[in-house]
């Protein structure tokens, strides 16, 4: 990765003379998005365009030379100092965490360990205000993972994992048209838990987790800006593992807002994958932010199960096809926020989901680890969520607490957990976490107990999963 990184700023170094204008500042984007880098992800990845002219240096309007001749002024070595600046930046930001896990029995010293650290490290260079190159890496490094073990999922664990998160660049033809190639990343939906229209990544979103683990996406991008209806118009070629022509996929979306509504279409086509198409709906009734996004999804080859398991009579689940039919996603929630005090304000919301591809018999689970199909928030066929968001509560400006709950309404199993955050230094804050699992043995709260099977691979000395009862977590962030 370093090599990557040397060599684009090489080549980046070479092509920027300087002499060149340094770019206008650009429009900020109407909604900025958390970023793992801390770099505005709208800019990043389809936010607002701009569309002026580049400016002049101010050493050139000065009448300097900057090539060939002296510096002047201090005034001047300023002026280049910052236009430098400006086309050039590096940066990053660090998660270091530590969570402990206790299970149901509560054995006194029995808590397991993890320490999912992260570092992103990113070089962002705009030579001029239409051309803009970005590379992010990753390095995931967890102190208490033993090389090629494997968990009770069958995955196999590595202490660090270096990954390319993002490497893209974007530049406009005639300022009209905006492209982005490359790996970046892209998360469609309105959902606080759950994305159905999220079509391009093939990981869904962790609802509950710090920050987002998912990697870009590879992908050409065309933006086309239709400012006379307040809409974006999103052509997509889908280009993650396609080492044929044929496996490229395509992607469309439209959005456009009128007042308080926003609405976006959305569809995605690619072989050997079932077609799907989406809508999503925000808008604002009085205190109410509303959405609805739901999506369907058409030509599903991949194996549903049903009837029962039990491995000592050698009964197994029965596989069976949908790809006739159209299966549904639909979530819905709704948020109000009101202050309480001249000066505090809290957020309340909720919101439910309908997944026609999930199961309602917890009885399945068991084969659907086994086959690689147990998918967390994706696994039932309904599910509801509440949430309270308290910002900067009474005289704690720099703190913030975020109380959720989820629950598999089709198994009973639940999950919730309570966030609190507070800026310790200007580019550090201090995160800690606190979950509880209860409810039916489920997706949520799941125990399982498999004895002894002679003659079954994996099982002859049996299976036992412990259901979790209490995770505790605590981090520190640091941008720089």
């Amino acid at each position: 990765m370093s090599t990557v990184l040397l060599a684009l700023i090489s080549v980046v170094a070479k092509a920027w003379s300087i002499d060149d204008p340094p770019p206008t500042a650009e429009p900020p984007a109407p909604t900025v998005l958390e970023s793992s880098s801390g770099v505005d992800e709208n800019a990043l990845f389809g936010g607002a365009e701009t569309t002026s002219e580049p400016a002049a240096s101010s050493a050139a309007e000065a009448g300097e030379t900057l090539i060939g001749g002296p510096l002047t002024s201090d005034a001047t070595m300023q002026s280049l100092l910052g236009a430098t600046s400006d086309r050039f930046a590096f940066g990053g930001k660090l998660y270091m965490r530590l969570d402990a896990s206790q299970s149901a029995d509560w054995e006194p010293l029995a808590p397991t360990l993890a320490s999912p650290d992260a570092l992103y490290l990113y070089v962002d260079g705009r030579p001029n205000d239409r051309l803009r190159a970005f590379v992010q890496a990753k390095l995931k490094h967890d102190f208490t993972v033993t090389d090629g073990a494997t968990n009770a999922f069958g995955q196999t664990a590595a202490t660090n994992v270096i990954a390319l998160d993002q490497l893209w660049l974007k530049f406009d033809i005639g300022r009209k048209v905006f492209i982005t190639v490359g790996d970046q990343k892209v998360k469609w939906g309105s959902g606080r838990f759950w994305n159905p229209t999220d079509f391009l990544n093939q990981q869904v979103l962790d609802p509950l987790a710090a920050y987002d683990l998912r990697i870009g996406v590879p992908m050409l991008k065309v933006h086309v800006p239709v400012q006379a209806l307040g809409a974006n118009v999103y052509a997509i070629a889908n280009l993650d593992q396609a080492d044929a022509l044929n496996k490229v996929g395509g992607a469309l979306r439209a959005e456009w807002a009128a007042g308080s509504t926003e609405v976006a279409l959305s569809g995605a086509l690619r072989k050997d994958q079932p077609v799907r198409l989406g809508a999503d709906i925000s808008t604002a009734i009085g205190l109410f932010d509303l959405h609805v996004e739901g999506a369907v999804r058409h030509g599903d080859t991949k194996s549903f199960w049903k009837g029962d398991l039990d491995l000592s009579t050698f009964t197994f689940p029965e596989s069976y096809t949908r790809e006739d039919d159209w299966i549904p996603q639909v979530a819905a929630g709704a948020q109000v926020g009101f202050n309480y005090t001249s000066e505090d304000a809290a957020y309340i919301g909720a919101e439910y989901f309908y997944n026609g591809s999930g199961y309602k018999d917890p009885e399945l689970y068991a084969w659907l680890l086994f086959n690689g199909d147990f998918q967390s928030f994706y696994l039932g066929q309904q599910y509801a969520s509440a949430y309270v968001f308290l910002p900067s509560p009474g005289r704690l400006d720099d703190q913030s607490f975020t109380g959720s709950f989820l629950t598999n309404l089709s198994d009973g199993s639940m999950i919730t957990r309570l966030d609190w955050s507070t800026l310790v230094l200007t580019q550090m804050s201090l995160n800690a976490y606190a979950q509880y699992h209860f409810g039916e043995n489920g997706e949520f709260n799941y125990s399982l107990d498999i004895p002894a099977v002679p003659g079954v691979a994996g099982l002859e000395d049996g299976l036992a999963i412990d259901a979790p009862s209490l995770d505790i977590g605590i981090g520190l962030t640091v941008t720089f």
